[in-house]
C-alpha cells in the first residue's frame, strides 16, 4: 500500500509540473505578444486556458481520490490537501496571462508611446519566482526563502514604477491615456502573478514546517530561524535514509 501511495504522490507531482509548465509558457507568451503586438500569439494563449482549466479539474479529482482511498494522516494529509491550493494558484496565473493577452488585442493598432522595458522585466522575475516555488514543492525545500521574498519585493517595485511612468505619459499627452491605462493593468496583473507564485511557496512552507506564515509579515529573524529549521529537517532526512 505504501509503494502504491508513493507512486500516486509521484504522479501528482509530475502532473503539477506539467500544469506549471503550461502556465509558465502562457505567461511568457502573453508578454512576448504584448511586446511585439502579436495578436495571433495572444489568441493562442487565450485558447490554451481551457487546457489549464481541464488540468486543474483532473488534478483535483486525482488528489481527492487518493485522500479517499489511502486515508493519509499527519504530514501526508497536509501534503495532499495543500496541493489543492497550489493547483488553484497555477490556474489563476493562467487566467492573468489570458488577461494580458486580451489587452494585446486592445492595442493591436496602436503605436506604443515607449519601448516596453519594465513589463518584460517583471514578467521575467515572475517566471523565475514561479519556477522556484514549484521546484520547492517538488523537493519540499524552503531553503530559498530569502530569494522568494526579494523577488516578490522587486516585482512590487516594478509595478509601482510602471504605474508612475505611465501616469506621466498620460498627463503629458491625452492620446496616451488608453494605452497607459492598459500598461498599468498589465503591471498589476504581473504583480498578482508574483503574489500567486509566493502563495505557492507559502504552501510549501506549510507542508515542510506545519506552520502557515504570511510572507508579508516576515522579518530577518524569522527568515533565519526558518532557514535553520530547513537545514535541520534535511539533516534528519539524510540521517534517516543512511540507516
Amino acid at each position: 500500500m505504501r509503494i502504491e501511495y508513493n507512486e500516486e504522490l509521484r504522479m501528482i507531482k509530475d502532473e503539477i509540473l506539467r500544469m506549471s509548465a503550461m502556465t509558465e509558457k502562457m505567461l511568457s507568451d502573453s508578454v512576448a505578444a504584448l511586446k511585439s503586438q502579436d495578436c495571433e500569439l495572444a489568441r493562442s494563449v487565450i485558447d490554451r486556458d481551457d487546457l489549464v482549466d481541464a488540468k486543474e479539474i483532473e488534478l483535483q479529482l486525482v488528489v481527492s481520490q487518493v485522500i479517499a482511498t489511502q486515508g493519509p494522516v499527519a504530514t501526508d494529509l497536509r501534503r495532499l490537501a495543500s496541493t489543492y491550493k497550489i493547483i488553484t494558484n497555477l490556474e489563476r496565473i493562467a487566467d492573468l496571462a489570458v488577461n494580458i493577452s486580451k489587452r494585446v488585442l486592445e492595442l493591436s493598432e496602436v503605436v506604443y508611446m515607449k519601448r516596453l522595458v519594465d513589463i518584460p522585466r517583471a514578467c521575467e522575475l515572475a517566471e523565475k519566482l514561479l519556477k522556484l516555488a514549484i521546484a520547492a514543492f517538488v523537493h519540499e525545500d524552503i531553503s530559498r526563502l530569502r530569494e522568494v521574498v526579494d523577488m516578490e519585493d522587486e516585482i512590487d517595485a516594478l509595478n509601482i514604477q510602471i504605474h508612475h511612468e505611465c501616469l506621466a505619459y498620460m498627463m503629458d499627452n491625452s492620446k496616451n491615456i488608453h494605452q497607459g491605462s492598459v500598461f498599468i493593468f498589465v503591471g498589476s496583473y504581473l504583480e498578482r502573478i508574483g503574489d500567486h507564485a509566493t502563495n505557492i511557496f507559502e504552501t510549501v512552507f506549510y507542508i515542510v514546517t506545519g506552520d502557515y506564515i504570511d510572507f508579508n509579515d516576515l522579518d530577518e529573524e524569522t527568515i533565519e530561524q526558518t532557514l535553520a529549521l530547513q537545514k535541520k529537517i534535511k539533516a534528519m532526512e539524510l540521517e534517516k535514509s543512511a540507516k
